[in-house]
């Protein structure tokens, strides 16, 4: 008898507390891990822990993908919630900035043990935020409970689970820390570095993107000026405006006559854009190089066998039609 309680005692020890103190209501077949957080390398998750940091202006929006996780026999401890469960997501900024998320909080995911899923959050700085303000993002892989509803509440089996071959450390949640930074200046001129325009073209319409790059910034009306050094076609002198919401951009164009101009003729077009009183202004430059329009085939293989077939239908029809009248 005292053999088998020194068993019992020595098994207890063992266990991790956390699976002792299972809340009501909850089941651990599995164990929710966050098994890619919020760092990021080219666009790519890579593995936590640690907090993680970021900067955002007000308005703006950041876009995470993270990877919640059942783990397999290969993190230990290893004989500890390692069945399928249905687990879930959960997030929440600690000033109740904007969240979406997809798929979406707290949607069951039925896990077997080593599989993931991909989940993606995003959360917006509202426009009152300040310079220096800061936020506190925690995500979390979640059980839901026995009624199928994400539970963060449930706890966890074991916090953090190890990988045996590395010894890295695995947790529930991962924590962002949010700065908020001066947004950037409210006018901006995006263009491609060259335009191609056909040789012939009497009207080649060559685009400038003005952007009203603060989110947060009222409806703005820009006014602009496009000038061309007349390589192309006589010179052009060209004035407009346009109105850009807060955080969009639109397309406005220098229009250039290439009718007489000879194939690699070029020529060089520049804008300024300003705003009204406080003025601010952005000035861009782009190269246009006129070619030779590509030929376009009259009679390729497709075009060919599409009349062909359209010939034979019609030459069936055609004949059914006189079957008929024969009757």
């Amino acid at each position: 008898m005292k053999k088998l309680f020194a068993i019992l005692a020595l098994t207890l020890l063992l266990v991790p507390a956390a699976v002792l103190a299972q809340p009501a209501g909850c089941s651990w077949q599995g164990d929710p891990i966050m098994r890619y957080g919020f760092g990021q390398y080219d666009g790519l998750p890579y593995n936590q822990p640690g907090i993680d940091f970021a900067n955002v202006y007000p308005g703006a929006t950041l876009t995470y993908i993270l990877a919640p996780f059942n783990p397999g026999a290969t993190l230990y401890p290893p004989l500890t919630c390692r069945g399928t469960d249905t687990l879930c997501f959960h997030a929440v900024s600690a000033k109740g900035w904007t969240l979406a998320t997809d798929p979406a909080m707290g949607t069951p995911e039925i896990l077997d043990p080593g599989y993931i899923w991909y989940q993606e959050i995003s959360i917006t700085a509202p426009c009152v935020a300040t310079p220096g303000m800061k936020d506190t993002l925690i995500a979390s892989a979640c059980y839901t409970n026995i009624a199928g509803v994400c539970a963060p509440e449930c706890g966890d089996c074991a916090d953090p689970n190890t990988r045996t071959s590395t010894n890295v450390k695995y947790y529930n949640a991962d924590t962002l820390i949010i700065t908020v930074i001066a947004a950037p200046p409210a006018l901006g001129v995006l263009q491609d570095t060259l335009t191609l325009v056909d040789r012939g073209q009497t009207q080649a319409f060559i685009p400038f993107t003005i952007c009203n790059q603060d989110e947060c910034a009222p409806p703005t009306l820009y006014s602009y000026n496009i000038t061309s050094k007349g390589h192309v076609g006589t010179a052009i002198n060209q004035s407009g405006s346009t109105t850009v919401d807060g955080g969009a951009c639109k397309d406005v164009y220098g229009i250039i006559d290439a009718g007489l101009a000879a194939a690699c003729d070029y020529d060089t077009l520049t804008i300024i854009v300003w705003t009204p009183v406080p003025v601010v202004y952005d000035t861009c430059v782009q190269v246009i190089h006129v070619i030779e329009p590509e030929e376009v085939p009259l009679f390729t293989v497709p075009v060919v066998t599409i009349l062909v077939l359209a010939l034979i239908l019609a030459g069936a029809v055609f004949m059914r039609r006189r079957e008929v009248s024969k009757a």
